[in-house]
């Protein structure tokens, strides 16, 4: 791609940075942007206005253009519970289910030593802040079933263990519509763990 002006290949560099895309992927994005001006101008207003507004809420660090979240300004949510999930798309994803009406907390990622992410990258002391503050009763943990999500688990449930809250985490079992015998062992070893009686 040598060949090709210097302002296109800034641009498909930066589109490459962008997780689950790659050098094509980023290519095509970028012509294909560059041949409908209108939509690139619409898209860099958007961008401009997102990096003049857009921050992190300061109570749960969800993004906001506001002062609060709209989920920790609205006052009908049950102020004692907290969601702990890792990103963004998380508190969406849970939201998306009408079933849990409490406050968020991100953690910003995962414990990941190799990675360089330990837990002082990680929003764990503003968590254990709010539960001394606010009277929290109950911590929701819902991170990744991945080896970085089960550490941050573990490193979780023995910081919090010391406080008067109850800890739980979400339920892990065979997702709807999978078939038994192409499901995986740790789902299916979960399954039986976490079962309900009828």
């Amino acid at each position: 791609m040598k060949q090709l002006p210097d302002f296109i290949q800034k641009l498909i560099a930066e589109f490459d940075k962008l997780p689950s895309v790659g050098p094509k992927s980023a290519a095509k994005l970028v012509f294909n942007l560059l041949h409908r001006k209108e939509d690139l101008k619409i898209l860099a207003n958007h961008l401009n206005e997102a990096y003049n507004h857009v921050h992190s809420c300061p109570q749960c660090f969800n993004l906001t253009d506001k002062g609060l979240c709209r989920i920790c300004s609205d006052p009908n949510r049950n102020k004692k519970i907290i969601c702990v999930v890792s990103q963004n798309q998380d508190v969406e994803a849970i939201e998306k289910t009408n079933q849990f009406n409490g406050y968020y907390h991100l953690l910003n990622g995962l414990l990941n030593p190799l990675e360089g992410t330990t837990p002082d990258k990680l929003k764990i002391k503003e968590l254990v802040q709010r539960i001394e503050e606010n009277g929290i009763k109950e911590i929701i943990l819902a991170l990744d079933q991945s080896m970085e999500g089960e550490a941050t688990v573990l490193y979780l449930k023995k910081l919090l263990r010391n406080y008067p809250v109850e800890i739980s985490q979400l339920a892990r079992g065979i997702p709807m519509g999978a078939n038994i015998e192409y499901t995986d062992e740790a789902t299916l070893s979960s399954a039986l763990e976490n079962r309900k009686k009828l």
